[in-house]
């Protein structure tokens, strides 16, 4: 079903003069909010209940000058139950989250952790931090033996000390100094490194290092591999973290319990972590929390200006920006929406990429309420080692196709200009997922993806918002769809009708369907010259629309549907009405940013590939140099250069002339 609409605010007076908060937000750029008496909501101003929760919405000011110009900024009372309602006293307006059935269950308790696992899954690059991060997961953990660890260590062999190896020598040195007992002693005096078993360390050279999609790309495999040998089930959970991290004691714990506040079992638990000096730190009593709401656009989306939120009840549900750094869900949302390991040298895009198809699987984002696992910010920034995964094994043309493959799958100007090798790209393994649409994501996080803005609207979607329902997939929550393992075309087709892809012209002419790039020759010519002229002329009068709403300066949020279904047309799709779009924006940009072409969609995997030392000032020159110019400019500049060289050979020889006239005359 199509989002519902959103609710525009009631008027309200200007809030008085703000107070700051204590939190320090990590990441991008983090404001202080101010705590004013009273506030906008989605509805009605009201005073600030503190126990309720409160939700920072932004600096007025910096609201404008990023684009927010339909947002007053302050703070807001957090309302849980506006996700079921958006504020609509009516019962029948009433649409929550999808619980955990019983026939999918597995057979276990519909919540706790009961019969689960808790897989975390690391990435480390030359970290020295990583073996004290196992240290502290498995020591404060209150049922360590049901957790699995994964790492993928990028190392210099004979440099940086391997992760388990230390691992296994501060869990001695722990048991040494206590006397030994439990893991948080450093386990009996017996067992020699304890939980050395449910480690599981993947190897990579440091030089192979490809970024940190490639490295949760290559984590991503490891996890189908171990759901593939039945080592994981769809029910256990899963959390993707750094290598350089502490935990609050009984992490494991409250982080299920906290997942299972959020009541959806599409929950993705995901922020900025704090600091580890916030360690078992309550500031003024506000349980004070880092919230992700807001990007800007640089070379692709980023993820922006972290806002915080205090004394939540409950996780808080966001338009769906993620967090790299902290990831919590059931395993099945790890399964269906691994990381894109095709994109070398990623660090802007990753987050949001990896959000859109999130959500367009069903999984929605929500900000924790509780700080139970922290990041070390300074010790893992100041060493230059860990930072340095951009000299591995990848090259600016690579890099170039990870930008477009980014592009072409969220219609971000620059990407694939073909509708048919754009739409195979989202129907793929690392593309988009069924439950929900594109379109729809737009509206919902407010990301004029297709006009690389921040806001469709100008409106602020930091504080309440509505869930947005789609259809479960008939096979259940725990369904992982199958892809060939060479092509990554996916391979249960036909789509069946709840399907955001399903197409009545291919998918209802019955099973065994598995080529969908065009129709039956069978079909009659004459419906489709009628058809075709039909979409030529709806294309001409969208466009026309269109371009007269612009011109009359109309909200582009109330013509983004209009706009999607001119693209559509004009691409060449069918009628189907979720039919997703290539933007006609790409072509206007594609000359700048594909002027060589010849990049590649579906680039392969990285393993073993070498690479350049000298990456990161390569990757700036190709970015900002002569690479980005347009042909006919290149050409320009190179005869300018080979010219300016002519003449200093042509001075030179001149003044050799002149001085050996000058000493023959002598």
């Amino acid at each position: 079903p199509p989002p519902p609409p959103v609710r525009a605010p009631s008027p309200q007076p200007p809030p008085p003069t703000p107070q700051p908060c204590q939190l320090s937000c990590p990441g991008g750029g983090g404001e202080q909010p101010p705590i004013p008496a009273q506030t906008r909501t989605m509805t009605k101003a009201k005073e600030i209940d503190e126990t309720k929760g409160v939700v920072f919405l932004g600096n007025p000011a910096n609201l404008k000058r990023a684009g927010y110009y339909d947002s007053e900024g302050g703070n807001v009372n957090y309302d849980p139950d506006f996700e079921c309602t958006g504020g609509s006293p009516d019962p029948s307006d009433r649409r929550c989250p999808h619980r955990l059935r019983a026939e999918d269950a597995l057979g276990l308790p519909p919540t706790g952790w009961d019969g689960r696992k808790l897989h975390v899954n690391m990435p480390s690059y030359r970290d020295p931090l990583c073996p004290r991060t196992l240290k502290n997961l498995f020591t404060k953990a209150t049922r360590p033996f049901d957790v699995r660890v994964r790492v993928l260590q990028q190392n210099v062999p004979g440099e940086d000390p391997p992760c388990l190896d230390k691992y296994c020598e501060m869990m001695a040195d722990l048991r040494r100094e206590t006397g030994g007992g439990d893991t948080s002693k450093g386990g009996p005096a017996g067992d020699e490194c304890p939980h050395r078993d449910q480690i599981d360390i993947h190897h990579i050279h440091a030089k192979e290092a490809a970024g940190p999609t490639y490295a949760r790309g290559l984590l991503g495999q490891d996890i189908r591999e171990a759901y593939e040998k039945e080592a994981m089930s769809p029910q256990d959970f899963c959390m993707s973290t750094d290598s350089h991290m502490d935990y609050e004691p009984e992490w494991d714990r409250k982080m299920v319990e906290m997942w299972d506040m959020a009541e959806n079992e599409y929950a993705v638990l995901s922020t900025y972590v704090a600091n580890i000096d916030q360690l078992g730190v309550n500031l003024n009593g506000n349980h004070e929390v880092p919230h992700l709401c807001m990007v800007i656009f640089t070379s692709q989306v980023r993820t922006h200006a972290t806002k915080c939120a205090r004394n939540l009840p409950r996780p808080k549900l966001t338009n769906a920006v993620w967090g790299a750094g902290l990831s919590f869900s059931k395993c099945h949302a790890e399964l269906k929406v691994p990381v894109d390991p095709h994109t070398p040298g990623i660090f802007d895009g990753e987050e949001f990429n990896r959000a859109a198809r999130f959500w367009t699987y069903g999984y929605d984002v929500y900000t924790p309420h509780r700080v139970y696992v922290l990041h070390d910010y300074p010790g893992s920034q100041r060493n230059p080692k860990t930072m340095g995964w951009g000299h591995g094994s990848f090259s600016p043309t690579e890099v170039k196709g990870a930008y477009y493959r980014l592009n072409t799958l969220l219609d971000v100007p620059g990407g694939e200009k073909d509708y048919e090798r754009g739409l195979r790209l989202k129907r793929s393994k690392y593309g988009l997922g069924d439950r929900r649409s594109l379109d729809a994501l737009i509206q919902f996080s407010g990301v004029d993806l297709r006009h690389k803005k921040a806001t469709i609207d100008g409106k602020n979607r930091c504080g309440n918002l509505q869930w947005v329902p789609f259809t479960e997939h008939p096979k259940g929550v725990n369904f992982i769809p199958r892809f060939d393992p060479e092509t990554e075309d996916p391979l249960d087709v036909p789509y069946e009708k709840t399907s955001v892809w399903y197409d009545p012209h291919t998918d209802g002419a019955g099973a065994g369907m598995v080529a969908r790039h065009a129709k039956e020759d069978e079909a009659a010519k004459g419906e489709d010259e009628d058809r075709r002229v039909a979409d030529e002329k709806a294309a001409r009068d969208a466009h026309r629309k269109e371009a007269e709403a612009l011109a009359g300066g109309t909200s582009l949020s109330e013509k983004h549907e209009a706009l999607a279904d001119a693209l559509r047309l004009e691409g060449g799709g069918g009628t189907g009405p979720h039919r997703e779009v290539i933007s006609s924006a790409a072509a206007a940009a594609r000359r700048a940013e594909d002027g060589e072409g010849g990049v590649r969609v579906f680039p392969p995997l990285l393993r073993g590939v070498s690479g350049r030392k000298s990456f990161l000032s390569s990757v700036k020159a190709g970015r900002h140099g002569v690479e980005h110019l347009p042909t006919q400019v290149k050409l320009a500049v190179l005869v300018m250069v080979l010219g300016l060289c002519f003449a200093i050979i042509a001075s030179v020889g001149d003044k050799r002339r002149r001085k050996a006239k000058s000493n023959k005359s002598g």
